[in-house]
């Protein structure tokens, strides 16, 4: 069956859906620049979040807790991620 724009509806009712936010951080979108959007409850200056060569410069992370999540930005290099938090 072809994919149209008349099949979405039955395709996102039929998603599956992604694990939970975890210390284990889950990656949504990834390029050959490295990691653009990722997920988990990992604090930003923690591995694997300070690991080089593996997030994008302009990466999103969200981390997912309980008293309020927090959106952080990678305002660093690939070779060097510094995070930094968009309230």
């Amino acid at each position: 069956m072809a994919r149209t724009r008349y099949t979405l509806a039955y395709d996102h009712a039929n998603m599956v859906p992604a694990p939970a936010a975890a210390a284990a951080t889950e990656t949504i979108f990834k390029t050959e620049d490295g990691i653009l959007l990722a997920y988990g409850t990992a604090a930003t200056n923690v591995a694997p979040l300070t690991t080089a060569a593996l997030w994008a410069p302009g990466c999103l992370y969200i981390k997912v807790v309980d008293s309020g999540s927090v959106l952080y930005l990678n305002t660093g290099t690939k070779a060097s991620p510094s995070w930094t938090d968009q309230k």
